[in-house]
C-alpha cells in the first residue's frame, strides 16, 4: 500500500511539471533545464498550470512541490531559505493557494535573492577599494 501512495505522489508532482516522462528523474531535470529562469518564476507557473486544468486554485501539495523546487536556489540568501522553509511549514495547514498569494510570495522570493546578490557585489567592491587604498599609501 505504501508504494502505492508513492507511485501517486510521483504521478502528482510529474503532473505539476511540465516534464512528459512523468518519472522523478525527469522532474529533477526538468528543473535543471529551467535554470535560467528565476525560483519566483517557477511559482508563477502554478497559477498557469491551474488555469489549465480549469481552475483558479492552487493545492498546498502543488506548492510544496515547487518550493521543494526551489529550496537549493532559495538557500544562496538566508532571507530566501527562510521565506521557502516558512511557507512549507504554512503548507501544511493550508489545502489551496489562489494566484495573488504566490505572485506575491514569487517576487519576494525574487526580491530576496537579488538583494542578496547586490550585497555580495557591495561587498566585493569595498575589500576591491580598501586593497586600492592601501597601494595608493604605499
Amino acid at each position: 500500500m505504501g508504494s502505492t501512495n508513492s507511485g501517486q505522489a510521483s504521478q502528482a508532482n510529474a503532473e505539476q511539471s511540465t516534464d512528459e516522462s512523468g518519472s522523478t528523474t525527469s522532474i529533477n531535470q526538468s528543473s535543471r533545464d529551467s535554470h535560467h529562469s528565476t525560483p519566483g518564476d517557477a511559482l508563477r507557473t502554478l497559477p498557469t498550470e491551474a488555469q489549465e486544468r480549469g481552475t483558479r486554485f492552487v493545492s498546498a501539495q502543488a506548492m510544496q512541490a515547487k518550493l521543494f523546487s526551489v529550496y537549493d536556489a532559495a538557500a544562496a540568501a538566508e532571507d530566501a531559505l527562510a521565506l521557502v522553509q516558512e511557507q512549507l511549514t504554512l503548507t501544511l495547514d493550508r489545502s489551496y493557494y489562489e494566484a495573488d498569494e504566490i505572485e506575491s510570495m514569487a517576487a519576494q522570493l525574487d526580491y530576496l535573492l537579488t538583494l542578496d546578490t547586490l550585497e555580495l557585489s557591495d561587498a566585493d567592491l569595498v575589500s576591491d577599494l580598501s586593497g586600492e587604498d592601501l597601494v595608493a599609501e604605499e
